[in-house]
């Protein structure tokens, strides 16, 4: 037959228990370190749009500039036209409508406020479109030239001056609208410059992912919100019994009933004495103590704690169980 030494098997048992209690309280920390949850978030372009608006002008005077060319400023007193072509473009292809209004606004500035006169909204080109399209655009300096002075006489405002621009707007179902304003400007030098010539967009969208993290634990992906409460569920349950045994057969330790004597105890050996009177707890070793003031001695006998006290031919003594 087998034999089996008890007290090996309950210590290697206890050992498991705090092993696996202890694991788990590993994993349980690893769990509440690492997040629910991961966000991922990617992008990407939905469409591309632009446009784009190539210039030339022409002159009362070639004798500098010729008629047709591109400049970056065009001398205000000699030119005469700007002309060119506004070109719209959008990837992937995509079908919609357009409409281009020319824009000639009179004002006079008091201080750094401009008062508006009389404002002016022409429509120059519309239309559909698939994919692309290509407008031509002008601005006829004389006339404008030519209204600016109407609007001064017929005001007596002579400082009146003119705001010129194009707006462009297109308009694609499912898209933002899109919106280009080219502007006329004159510098104090009396040269004329157009702004917002070029203008692309690019539509991005933000795509979010939620994904649930997990722990590997024994080869398997466990999620981390059930390691949560798993894992610290099972680290309690496997230190229970261990917890429990321990405090079962704790070792509590016996009142000293000498301890306030303890000061007054001297090793010595076995008292000798005529008469010996046997003391039968440590309140009648106290009481003789406190009546015969002599030191108590303490020995050992017969595997016992001996307590004794000498008052001439008699001893007392206490043997503590």
């Amino acid at each position: 037959m087998l034999s089996f030494d008890k007290k090996k098997l309950l210590k290697g048992g206890f050992a498991l228990l705090i092993a696996l209690a202890v694991l788990f309280a590993v994993y349980s920390g690893t769990a509440y370190a690492k997040s629910e949850t991961s966000v991922t978030a990617s992008y990407r372009t939905a469409y591309t749009e632009g446009g784009v608006f190539t210039h030339s002008g022409y002159f009362s005077n070639d004798t500098v500039y010729q008629n047709g060319s591109s400049l970056k400023y065009y001398p205000a007193k000699i030119t005469t036209l700007i002309r060119g072509v506004y070109r719209y473009s959008t990837e992937p292809s995509a079908k919609g409508q357009y409409k281009v209004f020319l824009h000639v606004n009179y004002f006079v500035t008091a201080g750094k406020t401009k008062i508006y006169l009389k404002n002016e909204t022409f429509e120059v080109a519309s239309g559909t479109f698939d994919g692309s399209f290509e407008v031509p655009l002008e601005l006829n300096m004389t006339r404008l030239e030519k209204n600016l002075r109407k609007v001064r006489t017929g005001t007596g405002l002579f400082r009146a001056e003119n705001e010129v621009y194009f707006t462009v707007v297109v308009r694609v179902p499912g898209r933002d609208e899109f919106e280009q304003v080219i502007t006329l400007n004159r510098n104090a030098a009396g040269m004329l410059y157009l702004t917002g010539l070029d203008k692309t967009y690019k539509k991005t969208v933000r795509t979010v992912e939620t994904s649930t993290n997990s722990i590997s634990f024994m080869g398997s992906d466990v999620s981390v919100p059930t390691a949560r409460t798993v894992f610290p569920l099972m680290s309690v349950l496997f230190a229970v019994p261990v917890i429990g045994f321990a405090y079962s057969k704790r070792e509590r330790k016996p009142k000293d009933g000498l301890k306030d004597l303890r000061r007054y105890i001297i090793e010595g050996s076995p008292a000798q004495g005529k008469t010996q009177v046997v003391l039968n707890s440590p309140e009648d070793l106290r009481r003789v103590f406190e009546l015969v003031d002599r030191p108590i001695i303490h020995y050992r006998k017969d595997e016992t704690d001996c307590y004794a006290i000498l008052d001439g031919d008699t001893v007392y003594e206490y043997r503590a169980s």
